[in-house]
């Protein structure tokens, strides 16, 4: 109990550290950026309209004259308080900006996370019961080529095969953001298949690996000498040693979703946290950029987090390591 408890506080102590950086540099991104959000609002054939007076009297209401060292630390400080403040052109407060995106991206993204470790487990297990056979090989050389591919153009063949090919989904996605939530799984099933392609490949071969190696163990040898028929020292005594590397591979593909949530919202126009992000940048929307991508930060870590506490779970030589510092 000690272990874990030294981990959480480590890694709390670091969290921090690294939702300031995200923060800053974020922050700076879009401070280096020609222009503000003020310039970004207004069309350029109607600003020769406005004098300098006008203005600056309007960056004054928007507070976009103050000392950029002074902004960040009043955004930084409402971030770490989920405090996420106004939009600057509308006025209107970050979090109903953002919380039907946010929470059409989470039930896609939950559900592809969900889904993404049992289809990796289920084809790692039909894949090491005959290593080296056709199964093996077929499920091998596939997920090589589905980890290769980024996501957009996984975004795009879907499009194409299940979408114009065969007819089975809509290829732009209509729906509202404020639709409700049975609506939006029911068309959200190419994009969660895009989100979980490249999570699939990457922990089965995790796993795969870790079967392989833990199969040829001394234990598990033991084992087979006994009589232990071979899918019960699969399932039983290989698989959960072989689901520890896997787990890091969750957090890491967590990690790599939130990026990928971006791109196949852009590709299907998924009325998700991705398509008002990139609306947000466009607009010069500061406090959105940085309450989203602090949001986002947030569930890396939290992510990564609960993998650690998984791994000293499953794996008693973590917990003895930490006990012997």
């Amino acid at each position: 109990m000690a272990v874990i408890l030294s981990l959480i506080l480590r890694r709390l102590a670091l969290s921090g550290l690294i939702l300031l950086l995200v923060s800053a540099i974020v922050f700076v991104g879009t401070e280096v950026l020609p222009g503000d959000a003020l310039d970004a609002s207004i069309p350029a054939d109607e600003l020769m309209y406005y004098s300098a007076a006008d203005l600056a009297r309007m960056r004054a209401e928007l507070g976009l004259d103050r000392p950029a060292p002074e902004r960040f630390i009043n955004v930084f400080l409402g971030l770490v308080s989920f405090d996420f403040g106004s939009t600057l052109l509308t006025r209107e407060p970050v979090i109903n900006r953002i919380w039907h995106p946010m929470l059409n991206s989470l039930l896609m993204a939950g559900v592809a996370v969900i889904l993404t470790p049992l289809i990796a487990t289920a084809l790692g297990i039909a894949a090491s019961l005959r290593p080296g056979g056709r199964l093996d090989a077929a499920v091998s050389g596939g997920t090589l080529f589905a980890y290769s591919m980024p996501d957009f153009v996984v975004g795009n063949v879907f499009i194409i095969v299940f979408a114009l090919w065969l007819g089975w989904a809509p290829a732009v996605l209509m729906i509202a953001e404020s639709a409700p939530a049975g609506q939006v799984l029911a068309v959200s099933v190419l994009p969660v298949m895009a989100l979980a392609v490249s999570g699939v490949a990457y922990q089965f071969r995790l796993l795969r690996a870790g079967l392989l190696e833990a199969r040829d163990s001394e234990y598990v040898e033991r084992a087979r000498l006994s009589g232990v028929p071979e899918w019960r020292l699969l399932m039983v005594h290989a698989l959960p040693v072989a689901l520890i590397p896997m787990l890091n591979g969750t957090a890491q593909f967590v990690a790599g979703i939130i990026s990928g949530v971006v791109v196949i919202e852009a590709v299907f126009r998924f009325p998700g946290i991705g398509l008002e992000l990139i609306r947000a940048i466009a607009q010069r929307e500061v406090p959105t950029v940085q309450a989203i991508t602090f949001l986002a930060a947030f569930a890396v870590i939290l992510s990564n987090l609960l993998a650690d506490i998984a791994v000293l779970a499953l794996d008693p030589r973590v917990r003895r390591a930490g006990n012997d510092r």
